[in-house]
């Protein structure tokens, strides 16, 4: 067998076992008493494994430069790739063992990136040595992809360290998010600048031709109501900030990974549920949709409190069946929480209340 039939039956074989790679990934997988080590070891092999795929991407780019391939020298870099590949699939199943879903799912998502990044190179080159054509700059963009997938994860602060700040990262990203969701609701609430109309036919939204009007003052009814909104926005916006920076910020407070991998899926379904709340205070408000809306952010609400606040007088295996991370002692934080969740379900009060009040609006 020729050096160029080498060449070709290994990109094929990389090729494959890139998309068994990526199978695996999706499935779960008992590795049983397998041996495994405890997660920083662990990091520390997947972030080597990144590092020997970033090198042999190197040597297999510049030795099957598709204007002057040199097939005999890609067949190690290409094996490299091909085994480490599969590496990278094991490293991830042996965090599952060890550490929570929130930083199992982070790892996997940039294995999985790299792993489909090497299965378009090899499809690449693999198409430039079967037609003896091929575009250079496709080939550089596959190699570029790769090696900035890795340099990203191997970067300081790429990559988590444990699940608590993988979790605090999320918190962190949802924060911009909800910040932008607060000052959306701060400026519906600002009474207008100029009250004429003047300027309005002057500039055409296109929102009138689906029949809705983008111009549309709030009534003195429906301003009540976002400012009512606004306050409860403003509360669960800083109950939100506390959890990452009193919570989630060290490892000084007890804490479980399931406990944790809650707080993670909480905090989007948190985000979502201010975005829906706030786009139903838009003029002309409908009383049973704010009322859906409402009832969803304090459902969600509802699934953070006991996991941030620890019930009075629970019995120590009660607590450790919770999940809860808080700590047993009732301490300022405690108070602190205890009294920002009984603060929002006022805030919640005051909205329902004002809403059975409401007259229903007459559609034209």
């Amino acid at each position: 067998m020729s050096d160029i039939q080498k060449a070709t039956v290994s990109l094929v074989l990389l090729v494959e076992s890139c998309a068994a790679a990526l199978k695996g990934l999706s499935e779960a997988h008992d590795i049983g008493d397998y041996p495994t080590s405890d997660f920083g070891t662990l990091r520390t092999d997947f972030v080597t494994i990144l590092s020997i795929i970033y090198a042999a991407t190197t040597k297999v780019a510049l030795s099957l430069k598709p204007s002057s391939p040199q097939h005999k020298a890609s067949l190690v870099p290409l094996k490299d790739l091909t085994n480490n590949v599969a590496a990278l699939v094991h490293s991830i199943r042996l965090m599952r063992v060890k550490e929570g879903a929130t930083i199992v799912q982070e790892y996997e998502k940039v294995a999985r990136g790299v792993i489909v990044a090497v299965q378009a190179l090899g499809m690449t080159l693999n198409s430039s040595s079967a037609t003896s054509t091929g575009t250079t700059e496709e080939y550089l963009v596959r190699t570029g992809e790769i090696h900035e997938l890795i340099d990203n994860a191997k970067k300081s602060g790429g990559l988590s360290i444990n699940n608590r700040d993988a979790v605090c990262r999320i918190f962190l990203r949802d924060q911009d998010s909800l910040l932008d969701a607060a000052e959306e609701i701060q400026e519906m609430c600002k009474p207008s600048a100029d009250n004429s109309d003047e300027h309005v036919d002057d500039f055409d939204d296109g929102w009138s031709e689906l029949g809705i009007s983008s111009s549309q003052k709030p009534s003195q009814v429906e301003l009540m109501t976002m400012e009512k909104v606004q306050t409860l926005v403003k509360i669960a916006l800083l109950l939100h900030k506390r959890i990452a920076r009193d919570i989630l910020s060290s490892d000084a407070r007890s804490k479980g990974n399931l406990a944790l991998d809650k707080l993670g899926s909480f905090s989007g379904k948190l985000l979502a549920a201010f975005d829906d709340l706030i786009s139903s205070m838009y003029a002309p408000q409908q009383a049973s949709n704010i009322k859906l809306h409402l009832g969803s952010f304090q459902r969600v609400i509802k699934l953070i409190q006991p996991i941030i606040v620890l019930p009075p007088n629970k019995s120590l295996d009660e607590e450790f069946e919770s999940l809860s991370i808080s700590s047993q002692s009732r301490d300022k934080n405690d108070v602190w929480f205890a009294t920002c969740f009984e603060q929002i379900d006022n805030a919640v009060s005051r909205i329902s209340n004002s809403l059975e009040d409401t007259p229903p609006i007459d559609c034209p």
